[in-house]
């Protein structure tokens, strides 16, 4: 059945458009999958590791605490391409989870998890990078959103077997272990994978040193709207299965179904933020998607009633899946080449520390005032995304991998 028009590009797709998005798709969907085990599985092991929704907090603060160390898959890339650190990084991905289903206690728990969140987190900003290299510009937001479509599926998956994780106590580890399926791709990724057009070999630029030449005017709004969209939606998110099933004392399977349902729908925002973007820009696509990612968000941790609580799952996933493709593309397109997966990979580290502030904030605060008005103080930070979007220049048609061959000539002749 074909897409509505409104969802499908006004640009035909080239075939090394298709390859590139089948492929990151791949990748896309094992990662989605993987990641989101973590807070899918909450309920069940939690209760296994017998810690309290505080500890789970911390944990989670944890977790994203180390995978600040996912910046070196970015560096590498920099400087020895695209490719090689991607498919390292999706292998450790599937290691990590296999790891994860076998530990027996919460600190093994623990460091398997940073595995896969280090995995997750450098797949992110390679696979963005290498996304916006390679296609062409008049359909890089909606690759872009395809590619968050594909990450989506892996999650709405997840979803779909949590009944795995109700059958007995270690149920849940089983979850895990199906991502180390992902190691049967990577041989098709090493075959096929084309290493960017864009990236070419050079002297290495420190990102300090590309921050003195000027790429901070952009840098820093971006880190930020980063930062504090992680600050709200990492604790808002995570904790959704958990309000439904232990706060508002729903069934495993109704609080997986609205889920699916509500956020299944929501997800078309990954089309409809890309084609947007590519049509009437970056920043105005970027400003309604965080306005609809608030008003749901809080929506759905001070609603009851189930209908609200759907309404409020989808538009916080809309806004939120219509973000993707427009800050993604903002991201790449306003780097140069020579540092522009060390800039994604540092303004991923800027969303991890918003995410561990709003765990450490929740590991405080849950326990005490409770959930809803947590995630209401948090929310106050997206308001201060949305200034910073504002001050970001309109970047839509860029053509990257012309830009990388007109800045590699001008090293030349300068040397």
């Amino acid at each position: 059945m074909a897409l509505p028009q409104f969802l499908t590009p006004t640009n035909p797709f080239s075939p090394t458009d298709r390859r590139i998005v089948f492929l990151l798709g791949i990748v896309a969907f094992i990662a989605g999958y993987g990641g989101a085990q973590m807070a899918h599985t909450l309920p069940y092991a939690r209760l296994t590791l017998g810690l309290t929704e505080g500890n789970m907090s911390l944990l989670f603060a944890i977790v994203r605490g180390v995978s600040l160390l996912a910046v070196g898959f970015s560096i590498v890339a920099d400087r020895r391409g695209r490719k090689d650190p991607l498919i390292a990084a999706f292998g450790l991905l599937a290691l990590g989870s296999l790891l994860t289903a076998f530990v027996p206690a919460t600190v093994a728990y623990v460091v398997s998890q940073s595995i896969v969140r280090v995995s997750v987190v450098a797949i992110a900003a390679l696979g963005m990078v290498l996304l916006a290299e390679e296609l062409t510009p008049a359909v890089r937001g909606y690759g872009m959103g395809l590619y968050g479509l594909a990450g989506s599926l892996g999650v709405g998956t997840g979803l779909l077997l949590l009944p795995i994780a109700e059958g007995t106590d270690a149920g849940w580890r089983i979850l895990f272990a199906l991502t180390g399926l992902g190691l049967l791709a990577i041989p098709l990724l090493m075959r096929f994978l084309p290493e960017s057009r864009a990236y070419r070999p050079g002297k290495p630029i420190s990102f300090i040193g590309a921050l003195k030449m000027g790429i901070g005017r952009h840098f820093w709004p971006i880190a930020g709207v980063s930062f504090f969209v992680s600050a709200f939606s990492a604790p808002a998110f995570d904790f959704v299965l958990e309000r439904l099933i232990n706060d508002l004392d729903w069934q495993p399977s109704a609080a997986r179904f609205l889920l699916i349902a509500a956020s299944g729908l929501g997800a078309f925002g990954l089309l409809i933020g890309g084609r947007m973007s590519d049509q009437r820009g970056r920043r105005p696509t970027a400003v309604i998607a965080l306005a609809l990612g608030l008003a749901g968000g809080i929506g759905f941790y001070f609603l009851d009633s189930g209908w609200f609580l759907a309404v409020a799952i989808f538009v916080a996933t809309l806004g939120a899946t219509m973000l993707t493709p427009a800050l993604g593309a903002l991201r790449a397109e306003l780097f140069p080449t020579r540092v522009r997966a060390t800039s994604a990979g540092w303004v991923t580290n800027a969303a991890i520390l918003g995410s561990i502030s709003g765990f450490l904030l929740g590991s405080v605060l849950i326990d005490r005032i409770g959930l809803p008005l947590t995630v209401a103080a948090l929310s106050v930070g997206l308001v201060f995304a949305i200034l910073l979007v504002l001050r970001l220049p309109e970047t839509r048609g860029m053509d990257l991998v012309r830009s990388a061959r007109s800045g590699a000539r001008t090293t030349t002749t300068a040397s």
